[in-house]
């Protein structure tokens, strides 16, 4: 891995890349950054309420912003970036983002994956936008199934995540980082 270059955590939504981005910033003395966060400050909304107010064109423009924003600051090296899950259908963020740094892909069961977004979607009263209108189970499957995809092709290094913590799947990237 180049020196210094940005770690950038790819994956599903619920796979834990903001948590172990933070983790990772600390260890590394990174500066982190989580793109729904700046998705946030961007736009004076959240990455859900855009989705909701927008669908997914909306956020896929806001989210290229963010992409920018972070790679146009002075932090360009020495960054942690933990991505949004719909990374994987923003074409225009994909090519932002390749090149510039090591991309690790946080892969994560499906079943673990779905028993956190019912849990999520029990806390807030409703599942997401995306998961309405029919069998939520079929519909994150096959999105599933066609972004995992797309992860694997767009990182440099696959994390298999399982039910490890956060500190447990930190520990493996950083030891995949020093001995890269």
């Amino acid at each position: 891995m180049k020196k210094n270059a940005p770690i950038v955590l790819i994956g599903m939504k619920h796979t834990g890349k903001s948590t172990i981005g933070k983790i990772l910033s600390t260890q590394l003395n990174y500066t982190f950054f989580d793109t729904d966060t700046v998705i946030s400050e961007i736009a004076g909304k959240s990455a859900r309420e855009l989705f909701d107010f927008g669908g997914s064109q909306l956020m896929q423009q806001f989210e290229t912003q963010a992409f920018e924003q972070i790679y146009n600051t002075k932090h360009t090296t020495q960054i942690v970036i933990a991505t949004g899950g719909g990374l994987a259908d923003n074409k225009e963020a994909i090519r932002f983002s390749a090149g510039k740094g090591l991309h690790i892909y946080l892969n994560t069961p499906f079943e673990l994956l779905f028993s956190r977004i019912m849990l999520s979607a029990e806390r807030d009263g409703r599942l997401p936008l995306f998961l309405q209108g029919g069998d939520p189970q079929k519909i994150f499957f096959d999105l599933f199934s066609r972004r995992s995809e797309i992860y694997a092709t767009m990182s440099d290094t696959i994390i298999n995540t399982g039910a490890q913590t956060p500190p447990e799947v930190a520990d493996i990237i950083m030891e995949y980082i020093l001995h890269e």
